[in-house]
């Protein structure tokens, strides 16, 4: 009989140290112990958008790079080091498909696929001005066709996931963290969720611009400066301190030294300064460079 219950205990530790193992490289390959779930929005060619270099009237200028930085990112979260996302967990939509409704139809579904121990992400690559980002088919004459940054918050507060990430490359998108109109009371009772900046949530708001700022381009690289230097420092150039992990605190950090450095073209150029804010650990990695 003792060497029976031997034998069962070597079998309860031994399983464990197995599964706790799996457990820990599950939680290091995705950041989280459950998974991934991400909208990336890119727009270059808009519907009341016209080619800068055309005399055609038009309500904005097309850009140029919105669409490849969108791929790019997307291209990043199905890496090893993005965390190997699988492809039906990311919304992928690129301008004609980036219309207001369907970005928030796919904020709220695939959003609504997580649990507590999961992690979502929304990146947007397009216009963006003071209070929203520019939807594919903006216009102008009713801002109402935009994705208010409301909008995007309401979204994040609806879903159960503690760590949640926003990224966008757009001018003046630093202009998020600044408070806008409250949802009312009778909002708040149907969300039935925590504060968009819950201590306990993981939030992490990493925006290409200050609220006064634009965000360039580049065609000599082909994409938006913040994009590039985003995965260019996900995917190794922002780990500083060489432990093939590379957390929210070194991304900022890369970008801040690499758009801070950017030219200035002329007393009109404000120049590009990321921002940051939300409730997270300095330390929470966002690239594991180990797995790529």
């Amino acid at each position: 009989m003792k060497n029976i219950a031997n034998v069962l205990i070597f079998l309860v530790v031994a399983g464990g140290i197995y599964f706790g193992y799996k457990w820990m490289k599950g939680f290091k390959s995705s950041g989280t112990k459950g998974e991934t779930y991400a909208v990336v929005v890119g727009i270059s060619d808009y519907l009341n958008g016209v080619d800068a270099q055309s005399a055609t009237q038009g309500q904005l200028n097309d850009l140029r790079f919105c669409d490849d930085d969108a791929h790019i990112f997307y291209d990043f979260l199905k890496s090893p080091a993005g965390g190997s996302v699988p492809e039906e967990n990311i919304a992928l939509l690129i301008d004609n498909q980036a219309g207001k409704a369907e970005i928030l139809r796919q904020l709220d579904a695939v959003f609504a696929k997580s649990g507590p121990d999961d992690r979502v992400i929304f990146y947007f690559a397009g216009h963006g001005a003071n209070g929203f980002f520019a939807t594919y088919d903006i216009d102008l004459n009713n801002l109402n066709t935009s994705l208010q940054h409301r909008e995007v918050k309401e979204a994040f507060k609806k879903c159960r996931a503690k760590t949640r990430l926003c990224f966008a490359d757009a001018c003046m998108s630093g202009s998020m963290k600044n408070r806008q109109r409250e949802v009312t009371r009778q909002d708040e009772r149907m969300l039935s969720v925590r504060s968009f900046e819950d201590p306990e949530s993981g939030l992490v708001v990493l925006m290409a611009a200050r609220s006064y700022q634009s965000a360039g381009e580049n065609p000599k690289i082909l994409h938006g400066y913040f994009t590039k230097f985003l995965v260019d420092g996900l995917q190794g150039q922002a780990d500083k301190n060489k432990d093939e992990l590379v957390t929210i605190k070194e991304a900022y950090d890369y970008l801040y030294l690499n758009l801070a450095s950017l030219p200035k073209y002329g007393p009109e150029d404000k120049g590009q300064i990321p921002v940051i804010f939300g409730k997270y650990d300095e330390n929470m990695p966002v690239s594991w460079l180990k797995s790529a």
